[in-house]
């Protein structure tokens, strides 16, 4: 029995380090992922219908340095953003969070931010980091029903340069995307020919 512990803890330490040699081979574009049609529908909708009852505010800003804002709704209200926000926000924002957090975000299980944005045409967002921290964790969900490519809005992710784009991912109706919170990012503003606004709910977590 002693001898088989002995294998099963040899056996794990291979598993991991095999594990670690993996992540070191991991692009930034790699630790972008993407979902579709993951999200039970009856839980969007009721998200949905939380975030439009709080009425949308002007001014937020994506990059402190530059002056130029864009809607947005405050869903938990702490203000250090280290601090977890669990209780903070309503039923359905954390039954959201319970259903997303364990099956794509399990290394970051403490909700710390959560918050809508909203983009119209002439209003953009600018280039920003979420976090200086690697191991914290953004899930932007688009929610803007019958998007069209030819609106635009895209979610751009640079290089840490800023000199090229290493993935985009354009808004989709029930389509989230997860990514590290020190990958700098924008949300690209509307085409002209969009009739509607960009609307994302945004869930930010940090590990334990």
């Amino acid at each position: 029995m002693y001898d088989d512990a002995i294998q099963a803890l040899v056996e794990k330490m291979k598993a991991d380090a095999g594990l670690l040699e993996a992540a070191k081979g991991l692009t930034e574009a790699d630790k972008i992922r993407c979902f579709d049609d993951q999200i039970p529908e009856q839980l969007l909708a009721e998200c949905i219908v939380e975030v439009e009852s709080r009425g949308w505010q002007y001014g937020w800003r994506s990059n402190k340095m530059l002056g130029f804002g864009h809607w947005n709704i405050v869903l938990s209200d702490s203000k250090v953003e280290r601090d977890e926000v669990y209780h903070e926000v309503s039923p359905c924002i954390r039954a959201l969070w319970d259903y997303i957090q364990p099956r794509f975000m399990p290394t970051t299980p403490v909700l710390v931010r959560a918050y809508a944005n909203a983009h119209t045409y002439g209003v953009e967002g600018y280039i920003h980091k979420d976090s200086k921290f690697a191991e914290d964790e953004t899930c932007i969900i688009y929610y803007e029903k019958d998007w069209k490519p030819e609106y635009a809005g895209e979610t751009i992710f640079l290089n840490e340069n800023e000199d090229d784009i290493i993935r985009a991912v354009l808004p989709k109706y029930g389509r989230f995307t997860i990514f590290p919170g020190n990958i700098k990012h924008a949300g690209r503003g509307v085409s002209r020919i969009c009739p509607v606004a960009r609307k994302v709910l945004v869930l930010k977590g940090r590990p334990t």
